[in-house]
């Protein structure tokens, strides 16, 4: 296997560019995950300065390189993504495993992936030659480019997340977060996501449709709970049905708005 060390995104894209069946490594656990495919060349990231966590006045940039571990202990994180940060498996992989990783890798399921979609998230990525930005969930439906930064609007937006396992040992079943913005005592620019539904991340239109406009004492948490499932599809697994990961999503639903009323 051949190994890359670049120093500049620009030489780290032309690289990936020639070599078909090459990865870019960041802290690693992905591509160490049995259900990785197997990589003939590694891109090494280390030298591109990008594990810096930085706040201005509006905003926080998280570099694609910083770690879970760095993520959770950071005072400049929102609570919430913090403390999603934290749950991430164990000391080990957070020491190692990188936001950038973690939201271009894939794996089936992700603690931070809701929390930052329901921070209205957004990723700074670098393709053909420049840097550009764009929301995170729709990023993820393209997987373009090299991750560099997420970056979080500071706001007073309310966030709330929650997960379920079927054993303490396992991975998340479901992980579902909420966000909500409110003028004028309304709900405004909501976001209902969920990881493990079918996939690492799916955010429900029609329930955010739903949701804005809305005081939060007048949600009827039944009908948000009808809409977020008629976009957000569930599969079944080995350890889990469909049917009783929509019944954590109604749950989680439910506790995450008392939660932010």
């Amino acid at each position: 296997m051949e190994y890359f060390a670049p120093l500049s995104l620009s030489q780290a894209e032309k690289i990936k560019r020639t070599l078909k069946g090459s990865a870019y490594l960041a802290g690693g656990t992905m591509l160490n995950w049995r259900g990785a495919p197997r990589a003939k060349a590694l891109i090494d990231l280390k030298e591109l300065d990008l594990d810096q966590i930085k706040a201005s006045k509006d905003k926080i940039t998280i570099g694609a390189s910083a770690t879970i571990q760095e993520i959770a202990l950071s005072k400049e994180i929102p609570r919430e993504i913090a403390g999603a940060a934290q749950r991430f498996t164990s000391l080990n992989v957070r020491n190692m495993a990188t936001i950038g990783g973690s939201i271009a890798g894939g794996f089936f399921i992700s603690h931070l992936l809701p929390a930052l979609a329901a921070y209205q998230s957004s990723v700074e990525y670098y393709l053909s030659g420049k840097k550009k930005s764009s929301p995170l969930a729709a990023w993820l439906k393209s997987k373009k480019g090299i991750v560099c930064a997420v970056t979080i609007k500071k706001s007073a937006r309310k966030v709330a997340f929650t997960e379920d396992k079927i054993a303490a040992s396992d991975f998340p079943a479901i992980v579902t977060a909420l966000g909500i913005d409110l003028h004028g005592g309304k709900i405004a620019n909501a976001v209902i996501a969920v990881s493990g539904a079918k996939g690492p991340l799916a955010v429900s239109e029609k329930a955010s449709q739903y949701l804005n406009g809305l005081k939060p004492s007048a949600v009827d948490a039944g009908k948000l709970c009808a809409a977020a499932l008629k976009d957000i599809p569930a599969a079944a697994n080995v350890k889990v049905s469909a049917r009783v990961k929509q019944r954590m999503i109604e749950s989680h639903l439910a506790s995450l708005l008392k939660k932010l009323s």
